[in-house]
Order: C-alpha cells, then structure tokens, then sequence
C-alpha cells in the first residue's frame, strides 16, 4: 500500500493489536462451542420412549 492516511470513517475501524486478540479469543470460543455442541448432539443416546398404553397400565397396578 501507499502512504495515504486513511479517511475519518476508515479510522473509527482501525483496531489496536489488543483488541485484535480478544475479537480473535471470543471467534476462536465461539468456534469450540460450535464444536463442542456439534460432538455432544452426535455422541447422545436417545432415551426409549414408551407407549402412553404401557405408562397408564403401570399407573393402575399400584
């Protein structure tokens, strides 16, 4: 690039190298929740489920 000074809009954008490494941090947590969730929905076991029949049944036996 040039020698050119950025525009008064362009300036308010300009981030400091700290504020680079937290926007970089939270990118980076937001990435390892997605990952974290995507793992735990594929690894679960789905309870069985049972018949209202079944339950009422039980239901009348004690």
């Amino acid at each position: 690039m040039s020698d050119k000074k950025p525009s008064s809009l362009q300036s308010g954008f300009m981030l400091t190298k700290q504020e680079k490494v937290y926007i970089l941090v939270i990118c980076a947590l937001f990435i390892l929740g997605l990952g974290a969730r995507y793992l735990y929905l594929g690894n679960r076991n789905p309870s069985p489920t049972i018949p209202i029949e079944q339950t009422e049944l039980e239901n009348h036996h004690e």
